[in-house]
């Protein structure tokens, strides 16, 4: 995803926000409503943000083919 800094306070903020976002989203999809499927949506958007803001794990190099 780019150079997010995730150790900034801006990002530090945004986390915080989409965290309580996110439960705000699950306490009304639990409460049930018309709005069940943006709800399903906007859960599963922040879930891809919070996930893509994870550092990804190192790739290992390419192996040398034997000859």
């Amino acid at each position: 995803m780019g150079n997010l800094d995730t150790h900034s306070l801006t990002w530090r903020a945004v986390n915080d926000w989409l965290i309580e976002r996110r439960q705000y989203a699950v306490d009304s999809l639990i409460s049930g409503g018309a709005a069940d499927d943006k709800l399903r949506g906007e859960i599963r958007l922040i879930d891809d943000l919070i996930s893509d803001s994870r550092p990804e794990p190192p790739k290992e190099p390419p192996q040398d083919p034997d000859y």
